[in-house]
């Protein structure tokens, strides 16, 4: 297993998340763990999707995937706050 930055690509909004560090056993496993959600179906029919990390698109498109190294001095390896 290894670490991996997960990130957006687009413009970031208050109260969504703009980057995450999961850990996977390769980049395309960290994207489905990033892109993870409940769909709900609503009394009309329809369908609403619930990401667990709002901001990140369902398919991906707005994120990019890079494997962090695990060697290195200790310190912080994401701090990323954008409350409302």
């Amino acid at each position: 297993m290894a670490l991996y930055l997960v990130s957006r690509t687009d413009r970031h909004d208050y109260d969504e998340y703009d980057a995450i560090v999961v850990r996977a056993g390769d980049e395309a496993t960290a994207l489905k763990i990033a892109t993870n959600g409940t769909e709900h179906e609503r009394t009309d029919g329809s369908k609403r999707w619930d990401s667990d990390f709002e901001g990140f698109e369902r398919d991906g498109s707005n994120l990019t995937v890079e494997r962090l190294e695990s060697r290195g001095p200790a310190g912080r390896v994401l701090a990323s706050f954008n409350a409302g």
